[in-house]
């Protein structure tokens, strides 16, 4: 992509206030993009912090793939407390979320999903929106965890790797 192309861009991403046609720019990116995408995308959070708006930008740099985009994931996008469909979710609501699924998900499921997280790599969650995550979100909403639609679409594949991990490190540290 050349650089008039990439400014162009980032052009109609900054003045794209329909989400539907952001959704296919972020997605035009993710299969097209290259490290130049990364900051300015990142920037995009703290200008509209949203669960959706995290979502598309997750995707879109898990695609780019590079390690400057898994650097922004890491320290940009999973590390700050996600938002509920209004206010933020606060940690404790978030690890007791992580402790309910670890307390409740069955081994035969576990391995199912650490299968798909294997094979599907990093886009796994995002593949998975309609089966595992519907399962996950459900589940979720009815024991309490209503943070809102667009929270659970958004974070529940996160709060799944993150019980799974748990449940595995707590094996590890029992043999």
């Amino acid at each position: 992509m050349s650089d008039f192309e990439y400014n162009k861009m980032i052009e109609q991403i900054l003045s794209q206030k329909d989400p539907k046609e952001r959704e296919e720019l972020f997605s035009f990116l993710g299969e097209k993009g290259d490290d130049r995408f990364v900051e300015p995308l990142a920037e995009l959070l703290t200008r509209e912090d949203n669960p959706i708006m995290r979502q598309n930008l997750y995707a879109t740099l898990t695609q780019i793939g590079t390690e400057l985009a898994n650097d922004v994931i890491k320290t940009k996008i999973k590390t700050r407390l996600p938002r509920d469909d209004g206010k933020k979710i606060n940690k404790k609501t978030w690890e007791q979320a992580v402790k309910f699924l670890m307390e409740n998900l069955e081994e035969p499921f576990i391995k199912k999903v650490e299968g798909l997280m294997e094979s599907e790599g990093n886009l796994w969650g995002i593949k998975q929106k309609g089966g595992v995550g519907i399962y996950i979100r459900n589940l979720l909403r009815n024991n309490g965890f209503n943070w809102g639609e667009k929270a659970l679409a958004a974070y529940w594949s996160w709060l799944v790797e993150e019980a799974i991990s748990k449940i595995r490190t707590k094996e590890k540290k029992v043999k």
